[in-house]
């Protein structure tokens, strides 16, 4: 039953996404009164370059390439065996204004329609969900070329039910994810970042949700994003400032700043007068760098990546301090037909007495392969957990599909996952659909 069920939400999201793909290739009319956004001018194919046909040339140069009383030029043969090159896509249109004094303001949006269905330890019934697992505005730009902006508002499983009351549905709601301005001191050796943004911390950690490999995050990431105390889910932001760079023709990056982190209740003393939370990573870039601040969990044939980060994050307390340690690689290599991508995550946390975090370690793995041919990517993935008691070992095994149909832009998954926790000893299943709508 809930195998028909997954089937039937994800032939209709499949679909609805190649209906979508198709549509993005026809030219749409702009509604009256509306901006129109130019699209940058593609890339000249071999069949761009050639000499064009007399009927699509104007009057006096179709008498010029055939004069009067000279004979017709015959056709060019084509070359035998000679495969036809593949017109390239056109660039990605963007929502942008700009002025000439470099100040300019970007508008995107990030969309996924997501299915699910998870057990559980105890019986063999599964939670459903249809839900929106984000629902985006993102909102960026330039002041005076090297001041830039980004905002991103978000109210992440919209309309899923919680963990607590299933009967209940989450939200309606929009809130702040993301909050912070950059200023580039030094080109793209000096960035500073402040306000609301992602303290330093491995791959997975930093990348942006519309450009995730797998359906979503590795399961452990996130796992405890609004351990530092939050009226609302941050969903591991924290406010601070912090400095941004890359060295030696960028080989190296480096990210090190300081953060508001978990505060102190008022007691014997002043509420909130504990030290600040402090966060670094660096980088090894031996191939392409990634110079953006959000990283990218697959670059889609447009970079060759193969790098290594280490990352830490601290926060002091009298009893026992908070502490998160990591590292971690990512491979994303065009290779063939296609392109390979691999990468792995290891963290180390306590949270001591500062933060409610039990002592763990957590691996996390995920590799595939796209093939551009039919834009689809088998990815398999692999979690392990473990450590106190509290931490609730675990090892999660799984995989799925990607269908690309427009990159990033638009596509689909779909994922199976077993969950096997070490106690109690009873596994169980989780299945995933999501279609994404991204711009930006």
């Amino acid at each position: 039953m809930i195998l028909g069920r997954s089937a039937s939400i994800f032939l209709f999201l499949g679909t609805t996404a190649l209906a979508t793909s198709a549509a993005a290739q026809a030219p749409a009319a702009d509604p009256p009164g509306s901006v129109t956004v130019v699209p940058p001018a593609p890339e000249p194919t071999a069949a761009t370059n050639q000499t064009p046909n007399s009927s699509t040339l104007p009057p006096l140069a179709a008498a010029q390439e055939n004069p009067p009383g000279a004979l017709p030029k015959p056709p060019v043969a084509p070359v035998p065996n000679e495969e036809p090159k593949p017109t390239p896509p056109p660039a990605p249109t963007q929502l942008k204004l700009e002025l000439a004094n470099g100040t300019s303001i970007r508008l995107g949006v990030l969309w996924q329609l997501g299915y699910e269905a998870r057990g559980n330890s105890t019986n063999d019934d599964y939670t459903q969900n249809l839900f929106l697992r984000r629902f985006a505005l993102l909102i960026g730009g330039t002041v005076l070329h090297d001041l830039e902006y980004f905002i991103d508002t978000d109210f992440a499983d919209l309309l899923k039910a919680p963990t607590g009351d299933q009967s209940l549905k989450n939200g309606p709601g929009i809130q702040t994810k993301d909050a912070y301005v950059t200023l580039r001191a030094i080109g793209d050796q000096l960035k500073i970042d402040g306000g609301l943004m992602l303290p330093a911390g491995t791959h997975n950690f930093l990348q942006g949700g519309g450009s995730i490999y797998g359906w979503d995050f590795f399961l452990n990431t996130f796992r405890y994003g609004n351990a530092f105390g939050s009226t609302n889910n941050p969903y591991g932001r924290d406010v601070g400032l912090q400095l941004r760079g890359l060295l030696f023709n960028s080989l190296l990056e480096y990210r090190a700043g300081i953060f508001q982190g978990k505060r102190n209740a008022p007691g014997t003393g002043a509420a909130s007068r504990n030290s600040f939370r402090y966060a670094g990573r660096v980088q090894l870039n031996l191939l392409d760098p990634e110079t953006n601040y959000f990283y990218s969990g697959t670059y889609l044939g447009t970079k060759k990546v193969l790098s290594f980060g280490a990352s830490a994050d601290f926060q002091h307390a009298d009893e026992g301090s908070y502490r998160a340690l990591g590292v971690d690689g990512l491979l994303d290599l065009p290779v063939g037909p296609g392109a390979v991508t691999a990468q792995v995550d290891f963290l180390f946390r306590n949270g001591g007495s500062r933060v409610q975090i039990p002592s763990q370690k957590a691996f996390m793995a995920e590799a595939g392969y796209r093939f551009d041919a039919i834009r689809l990517s088998p990815i398999a993935r692999f979690e392990r957990r473990w450590g106190s008691t509290g931490a609730a070992p675990e090892t999660d095994v799984g995989g799925g599909l990607a269908f690309w149909a427009a990159g990033h832009t638009t596509n689909l998954k779909a994922f199976y996952t077993r969950l096997i926790p070490d106690s109690p000893t009873k596994a169980y299943n989780q299945f995933n659909a999501q279609w994404q709508v991204y711009f930006y």
